[in-house]
């Protein structure tokens, strides 16, 4: 029997529910073989010692689904090296399962791995909305630089404006791409590679419990020659951050371990010790981050999803919104709007955590920022 083209590897924890939308968006994908013929698909599922509320969602995955149960929970790094491990697949895609991909996604993204030997890993254009409201663009690797920057106060007046507006005006470029872009760093939330580069620079990093995980992977990546390319062709849509949810403060914890030992493993004791060094200061980490945004307009504690009154730009009507959990607006999503308003999408808002949130309006022909708004999602 010919052995799989493909095979995705999905870690579940508490998200059965979601999980079983995942399985079936796989199913329903049509694909060819680097031969051409029609792609034989192996999917794999780690659970990580779910609760017994996931029970019921494992017991109904199809039965042509291998599932692999954790005792305990393992982290996703290591997870993700076992599916690798019990896989077959000339091909390998992690996917989260609270991601759900779209009509043709895993044709186009193999696609351009088959024509494109120098690229190692590819992923698809995420969208954390049904109506593809929001784009989530890809990163650039986090940098000793940017961890600093985060840690004493993230956006100001100055050198950070001009990186804000360079980040801005790519993501732009992300939202009107057709074709695909080189990219620093994919998500794990959708990541296709060939088999022969996961043998040859190695899996995730099993010292990383949850995040960062992936960054360090595409770090590696580039390191040993390959390039990564977003394929806009390629789209999905993310249930962002639903497994993390559960409980908040762990995921905060494993984050800030996770990007210590990014910093250490990337820069070294030097790079190490002026990052533990950052998160020590604390009085001048508060001044800088309680300064006043410019202009910023308090929406207040909103029981729904709000409503923005756009200003008018330099002469196209088109303008940028970026949402943000951050005030720096370090980590965004993103979308490009044509009308007066922007209506922030429900389905999104239901997801939310509660929390503050940002969001910004920016001229798409001179990338100045027209309008700020804050508000607050009560639990």
């Amino acid at each position: 029997m010919r052995e799989p083209d493909l095979s995705v590897i999905l870690v579940n924890y508490n998200v059965g529910a979601l999980l079983l939308g995942a399985v079936r968006s796989l199913l329903d994908q049509q694909f060819a073989g680097p031969d051409g013929e029609d792609g034989r698909l192996e999917i794999l599922v780690i659970d990580n010692a779910s609760g017994p509320t996931d029970a019921v969602f494992l017991a109904a995955l199809p039965n042509t689904v291998s599932l692999f149960r954790n005792d305990r929970n393992l982290g996703f790094a290591t997870a993700v090296n076992q599916g690798i491990e019990q896989s077959h697949g000339r091909y390998l895609c992690i996917l989260n399962p609270d991601a759900r991909l779209l009509s043709g996604a895993i044709a186009a993204l193999l696609a351009h791995l088959y024509r494109h030997p120098e690229v190692g890993a590819v992923g698809p254009r995420i969208w954390v909305d049904e109506g593809r409201t929001l784009l989530l663009p890809p990163e650039p690797l986090p940098t000793l630089g940017s961890l600093l920057r985060s840690a004493f106060g993230g956006s100001r007046r100055g050198p950070e404006d001009r990186r804000g507006r360079q980040r801005t005006m790519r993501a732009l470029g992300l939202w009107r791409a057709k074709e695909p872009i080189p990219v620093e760093m994919m998500p794990g939330t959708c990541l296709v590679a060939p088999r022969q580069v996961f043998d040859r620079i190695g899996g995730f990093d099993p010292g990383y419990f949850l995040y960062y995980e992936d960054a360090e992977w595409c770090w590696r990546l580039q390191r040993s020659g390959y390039h990564l390319a977003w394929v806009p062709a390629a789209e999905l849509l993310h249930y962002y951050n639903q497994s993390a949810q559960q409980d908040q403060a762990a995921a905060g914890a494993h984050a800030a371990r996770s990007e210590a030992r990014y910093v250490r493993r990337r820069y070294g004791w030097v790079g190490a010790m002026l990052y533990r060094l950052s998160r020590r200061a604390p009085g001048l980490m508060t001044r800088t981050r309680v300064e006043p945004l410019e202009g910023l307009v308090e929406l207040g504690r909103l029981e729904g999803p709000p409503q923005l009154v756009l200003p008018d730009g330099s002469g196209s009507q088109e303008r940028l919104i970026e949402v943000s959990d951050d005030h720096a607006f370090a980590h965004t999503a993103v979308s490009v709007a044509e009308s007066s308003t922007f209506q922030f999408p429900a389905d999104v808002w239901v997801r939310m955590a509660p929390g503050r949130y940002y969001a910004r309006c920016v001229d798409t022909g001179t990338g100045r920022c027209l309008a700020r708004w804050s508000w607050a999602k009560p639990a």
